[in-house]
């Protein structure tokens, strides 16, 4: 969804990068890198080179180079010949704001079953449980599942919730065969 926003201009690319680069692992050097070639390119459309930028910002040329092979090893941009792409960039900072926001709109049901766990669940973990309950299980369910047993780690926790599943799905496909219109 932020993607969609950031393509129609809705939601600032800088405001975004700004908020959420140290979730995606940039430095300051590169924050700074990114937005003054992003600064650079609104107001010339010249194509921005490591010298270039030496001139706006208080590094040499050896480590603008460095930050930006840093950005291409970590494929977050590419070194197009007449320009930089940011697109993987903005792609994966998109991303970051839509799973943020994912765990913000369920925060209560997150921290309902966090309580309940002899362990905390990080932002990964998190997500996975969000999958679930949109695609095989209800929330009451996971509850149920979370509020009978103990768990220790989130191995164990998916393990009970896929014996759930198939359980489940066993029953359903039993109750299936039977002919309900058949006296």
């Amino acid at each position: 969804m932020i993607e969609q926003l950031l393509e129609k201009g809705i939601v600032s690319k800088k405001k975004l990068l700004l908020e959420y680069y140290k979730k995606i692992n940039l430095t300051d050097n590169q924050l700074l890198i990114v937005l003054m070639i992003m600064h650079i390119n609104d107001q010339t459309r010249k194509m921005v080179t490591p010298t270039l930028l030496s001139q706006y910002i208080n590094m040499n040329v050896d480590d603008i180079e460095n930050e930006l092979q840093g950005l291409v090893d970590n494929d977050l941009i590419d070194i197009k010949p007449r320009y930089i792409d940011f697109s993987k960039l903005f792609e994966k900072l998109s991303k970051t704001a839509d799973n943020f926001y994912k765990i913000q709109d369920n925060k209560e049901f997150l921290d309902s079953i966090d309580q309940k766990l002899n362990f905390k669940l990080n932002e990964e973990e998190k997500l996975n449980i969000l999958t679930l309950t949109n695609q095989e299980i209800a929330k009451k369910q996971l509850l149920e599942i979370v509020s009978k047993n103990q768990f220790n780690d989130f191995e164990s926790l998916i393990k009970e919730i896929n014996t759930f599943l198939n359980s489940y799905s066993l029953i359903t496909n039993e109750l299936s065969k039977f002919d309900w219109l058949d006296d």
